[in-house]
């Protein structure tokens, strides 16, 4: 994707980008050739691993990374994942994506990306506490954590809880003389610096994405589909932070879901489902199985199911040249980071499939964790100045 975009962009940089420049075309060419050499690598990337003592006293190894993609823009901005997908180079192409999203929205940051090899359900409260502030003060230390340095934010596995912990570890450690220590992270709970409105971020900023497109005849005409929301159906991958308040927006706005994927089993139902109560229902059984508003999925997948609008909002790469034909969704909204593969995308469009990247759909939540660091540095709260 780096490459075709350097390819498509380079004539641009050249002729009018540089136009200001007093050089000859060649410098100019040897110039943008720089620039895009530069753009590419990852600037910093630390591994650190380190031992955790067991609630039952065994001892295992952590093993965790931390990308600083680009410095263009201080400071680097980027969520932390507990998975076990987790490794440099997925670290590092995550980064990377921060980056573009950054400048697709205008949000003045650097790409960064964090996570940590381990599988959280099967970690207590206790050793995830541990592992948390363990990783806080080994990113700290390097100057991989800071509010001028590297801000990072919650991703797939973690939450308002881990950011808690960090900012608290931070603000005790070596920013205990900072009285900006609360900025070096975002996705905190209200009362510990916090802002209204973090949680649901990317999910709404989802339900906007795919709003300026469903509002606009040309591209409704491009795919067959009729003008707003009335009438149309979606599906969505993972019911998560993402996955839950993209359904939240996209009922709200009139859009009709007939089904949920989850990791441990699907729901369908045709007549709509009510994010509400399966929000009520998760959070009691810590699943979306067995919901009653719904029948259990039994067919192959559900995202080959037909549909207005697929969202995928769980794991990155579910798309790929292996299953791409079975997509029958007219529209597709990366809510997750990465979702489709090249060889996938290519497949996708020529099927004439409208995807929305991830780099615009799913930015909602960077933009909205700005403004958190914002509140966080003017020690200003919003509405404060309001009379």
């Amino acid at each position: 994707f780096f490459h075709k975009a350097c390819i498509l962009a380079e004539d641009k940089l050249i002729d009018e980008d540089m136009k200001m420049i007093k050089t000859s075309r060649e410098e100019k060419v040897k110039k943008a050739h720089g620039i895009l050499k530069i753009i590419e690598p990852c600037a910093h990337v630390l591994e650190v691993n380190f031992p955790l003592q067991k609630d039952d006293g065994s001892y295992e190894m952590i093993n965790g990374y931390r990308a600083q993609h680009s410095h263009h823009r201080s400071p680097c901005k980027g969520g932390i994942r507990y998975s076990l997908d987790v490794c440099a180079d997925e670290v590092k192409a995550l980064s990377a994506l921060m980056t573009y999203k950054c400048a697709c929205v205008d949000v003045p940051f650097g790409g960064g990306k964090a996570g940590i090899k381990i599988d959280p359900k099967v970690y207590s409260e206790n050793e995830l506490e541990r592992i948390t502030r363990r990783f806080a003060i080994e990113l700290a230390k390097k100057g991989f954590l800071g509010p001028g340095i590297d801000v990072p934010a919650p991703d797939m596995g973690t939450g308002e809880r881990e950011m808690a912990w960090i900012a608290d570890t931070f603000a005790n450690t070596i920013g205990y003389q900072n009285m900006n220590a609360s900025a070096c992270i975002t996705g905190k709970p209200i009362n510990q610096g916090g802002i209204h409105g973090r949680t649901s971020a990317t999910g709404r900023g989802v339900f906007h994405g795919l709003d300026n497109f469903v509002k606009e005849p040309r591209f409704m005409q491009m795919i067959g589909a009729e003008v707003g929301w009335a009438g149309k159906d979606y599906i969505v991958q993972g019911f998560g932070n993402v996955g839950l308040h993209t359904c939240r927006y996209l009922t709200r706005a009139g859009a009709t879901c007939i089904g949920i994927a989850e990791w441990d089993g699907s729901i369908f139902n045709p007549d709509g489902i009510d994010p509400k109560a399966l929000e009520d229902y998760k959070i009691e059984h810590g699943t979306i199985v067995g919901f009653p508003g719904a029948e259990p999925y039994t067919g192959e997948n559900l995202m080959f199911e037909a549909c207005d609008i697929l969202v995928p909002a769980a794991m990155e790469k579910v798309i790929h040249k292996e299953n791409a034909h079975k997509i029958k969704a007219k529209i597709i909204g990366e809510a997750a980071n990465g979702p489709i593969t090249p060889a996938g995308d290519k497949i996708l469009q020529e099927n004439g499939c409208l995807i929305i990247p991830d780099m615009y759909i799913n930015a909602g939540g960077v933009t909205v964790s700005y403004f958190e660091w914002l509140k966080n540095l003017n020690h200003v709260s919003y509405g404060r100045l309001t009379f």
